[in-house]
Parts: C-alpha cells; sequence; structure tokens
C-alpha cells in the first residue's frame, strides 16, 4: 500500500496523545482488564498464561464475556490436566470435546468441562480444535532446555527459548510474535488441519524461520487480532505480572532478572494494533480523520491497523517531528473496543471529548475521584489525575467532524 497523506500533522500529534491517555486509564486499574475464570484457584502462573493463550485462540465474533467465563473454565481445566498428566495432547483434548445436537437437531461440536455442567461452542469450534491440537502438540514434542533443566507443554518455556535465543535483536517482539503464530495459526492451510511436526522443522531451523518471520512482517497487520492481544497483554497489565511470575516458575534462579529485563526492554511500538470492527468502524474514522488524513489516499478496504502503522513510521522517521509520538504506539488504538460502541454508535457527540465543547459539561477535576470522562468514553475506572489532564488543556477539542461543530 502506498504511504497515506497526511493531511494535519497537528490534529494528528492531538489524536495519538487522547488516544494514548485513554489506554493509559484503561491499563491503570485492575478492574479495566478482561478476567479469565480459572477452574480453580492454585493454578500456577505458567497454567495461567496457557489458558489465557487459548482462550484467545477462541476469542472470536463473539461475546468475550462468554468466552473469558465459560471458556475460561473449561480451558484452565484442560491445561491443568494436560500438564499435570501423562496423556498424549490429543486424548487430553478430546476428553474436553463433544459432540451434541443443537435445538434443531443439528450436529454441533463443543468444549466441555469434565468436572462441572460447564460447556462453549466458539464460533469457529472446529477451526479452533485445530488450533489448540497444534499448539499441544508442539508444546509437548518441543523440548526447552532452560538453564540446563528440560521443559516440555510449558509455553512459558516456549517463549524463553526464543527470547534467548533472539536476544539483542532489534525485532525482538516480532520474532516472538512470529514464533507464537508458528506454533498456534500456521495450519496445513487447504485443510487447516494441525502441522506439529512441520512447525517445530521450521522452527528449529535458522534460514526457514527467516523466511517465515519475512512472510510475517509482510502480514503483520491482518487477521492476527488474537496475537498482538496476547503479546499486548505479556507486556502491560495484570497479565503481564502472571507473566513475570511464570518466568520465575520457570527459571528459578539468578537468571530471572536478567530474563524479566529481557523481555521488558523491546518498545511496544513493535506489538500491531488488534484489528476489529470497533477501529475499523465508517462511524470513528471518516469522522475523527476527515481533517487529519487524506481519505482518498486509502485504499476502499480501510485497514486501521495498517493505516496507523504507516502514519506512525511517517511521523517516527521525520526528525522534526518524532519527539511528538515518543509516548504513542499503534496498539494504544485498541481503545476503540470500548470507546466506539458507546460513543460513536450512540452518537454521543455532544458529550465526546473529540467534539467541539460537550466535555466540558462532564469534566469535573476532582482529585481522587473518578474521571467521568474516561468512564464515560470507555467504562474505565480511572483516578482523577488533575496534573495529567488532556481535558484541560484542550488537546483533544474540536478534531470530530461528528455532531454539532
Amino acid at each position: 500500500m502506498s504511504k497515506v497523506k497526511i493531511e494535519n500533522k497537528d490534529l494528528l500529534f492531538r489524536i495519538f496523545k487522547t488516544i494514548s491517555w485513554l489506554d493509559t486509564r484503561r491499563w491503570d486499574t485492575e478492574d479495566n482488564y478482561n478476567f479469565v475464570n480459572f477452574f480453580r484457584n492454585d493454578l500456577t502462573n505458567c497454567e495461567k498464561i496457557l489458558t489465557h493463550w487459548i482462550c484467545y485462540i477462541t476469542d472470536r465474533q463473539m461475546p468475550f464475556e462468554i468466552v473469558w467465563d465459560k471458556g475460561g473454565y473449561v480451558f484452565s481445566e484442560l491445561v491443568y490436566e494436560y500438564l499435570r498428566n501423562k496423556k498424549s495432547p490429543e486424548e487430553s483434548l478430546k476428553e474436553h470435546y463433544e459432540k451434541y445436537q443443537d435445538k434443531k437437531g443439528k450436529e454441533r461440536f463443543r468444549f466441555k468441562s469434565k468436572t462441572n455442567n460447564i460447556t462453549f461452542a466458539s464460533r469457529y469450534v472446529t477451526d479452533d480444535y485445530q488450533n489448540i491440537l497444534q499448539t499441544l502438540e508442539i508444546l509437548d514434542k518441543y523440548e526447552i532446555a532452560i538453564n540446563g533443566k528440560k521443559h516440555k507443554r510449558n509455553i512459558i518455556a516456549f517463549i524463553l527459548h526464543f527470547i534467548q535465543r533472539f536476544e539483542g535483536k532489534g525485532d525482538l517482539l516480532i520474532r516472538v510474535a512470529c514464533t507464537l503464530h508458528l506454533l498456534t495459526y500456521q495450519l496445513d492451510g487447504k485443510k487447516k488441519k494441525a502441522i506439529p511436526d512441520k512447525i517445530i522443522q521450521i522452527l528449529k531451523d535458522d534460514a526457514e524461520f527467516e523466511e517465515k518471520l519475512k512472510e510475517f512482517k509482510r502480514t503483520s497487520t491482518n487477521g492476527k487480532k488474537r496475537l498482538w492481544c496476547c503479546l499486548r497483554d505479556y507486556k502491560k497489565g495484570l497479565y503481564h505480572e502472571i507473566f513475570n511470575n511464570a518466568i520465575k516458575e520457570v527459571v528459578l534462579n539468578n537468571n530471572v532478572k536478567k530474563l524479566i529485563n529481557i523481555w521488558k526492554k523491546p518498545l511496544m511500538n513493535q506489538i500491531e494494533l488488534p484489528g476489529d470492527v470497533w477501529n475499523n468502524s465508517p462511524l470513528f474514522r471518516n469522522n475523527l480523520f476527515a481533517d487529519v488524513l487524506d481519505l482518498n489516499s486509502i485504499s476502499k478496504t480501510w485497514n486501521m491497523p495498517k493505516i496507523i502503522r504507516d502514519v506512525y513510521e511517517q511521523l517516527k522517521s521525520d526528525n522534526e517531528v518524532k519527539d511528538r509520538v515518543k509516548d504513542f504506539y499503534p496498539e494504544q488504538f485498541d481503545i476503540t473496543f470500548d470507546f466506539v460502541p458507546r460513543m460513536c454508535n450512540k452518537k454521543l457527540c455532544n458529550v465526546c471529548l473529540f467534539g467541539n465543547n460537550g466535555v466540558d459539561f462532564i469534566c469535573i477535576p476532582t482529585k481522587n475521584k473518578y474521571c467521568p470522562v474516561a468512564l464515560l468514553s470507555c467504562g474505565y475506572i480511572a483516578k482523577c489525575k488533575e496534573d495529567d489532564c488532556i481535558i484541560k488543556e484542550g488537546v483533544s477539542k474540536g478534531i470530530c467532524r461528528g455532531g454539532l461543530r
């Protein structure tokens, strides 16, 4: 895609600063996170991370609350048994998978709990089965040695292996993302069947991996929403803490601090925006960016992850303005998941922080009270910080064409 033409850099900086401000409010408070409903309270951190990964595999085109509640319960039970018994990956998975008839008598499939009457039918359940199977098969077959200790079936040991292998690379996060994509999503293209042995060969061969990495980078902004969500969670928020604690479970010596620091170093700007219907919403894009980008320079298929990456790279490579985007990175636009359905879809333009003056009527700066703008805009519970308030500065005011100007 040719470069998107930026019509007004100043407005773009103001949008970036506002999005970054909202994103900070999102991750500053644990109440804003999606919690997995683990089937028991004594899971290890490694078990929690693998459950989290599998939940995201199935998180497609259905209410996320169902995925994290019912799916989380079933998959945490599956992971617990997979890591603690000697059954094959396929046998472990099949014990939590069943055929049933829907109300119309049609044959369907779903995931199930063995200890409770809980079932979960994801939207693409048969495809998800293959993705999960490949994940479990590779983790079982790819033996990892961390500081002399061998590990199997452990997703954290698997990730640490590649963090150590690619330490010092400027694109470390992208390489880890490519590794995880191969782990789960690189199925047989035609049959959509798991191909664990072939993927293991690619992962072990430097030349083959580098070829896959080139392909991954070319398509990094297309169809990888769940992958980028996971990488994001492992770098910030509640699951970042669980991820670091999982490293401590695997390493168990003085190298823990070193590995955690290696993981901490790569900048978040390597992570792509998880693309979804909310950040691609016409109401959002056509009004907020109307005076900012030349919309005619963009192909008919609006791809927000690719567009935001494009304009971000343009500004970051511009020596005159690059310092103005140093605190922003494309993934932060994921707040549209919360913003668009609450504001744009309900056409609450007269109280929007991107509107002309409506937000002045709801912003009542009171230290240690909750910010009404973050709450109304995205549902984020965050304390008012008068010394870090873009509302008082008027940063976002009057950018969007929606509503009354």
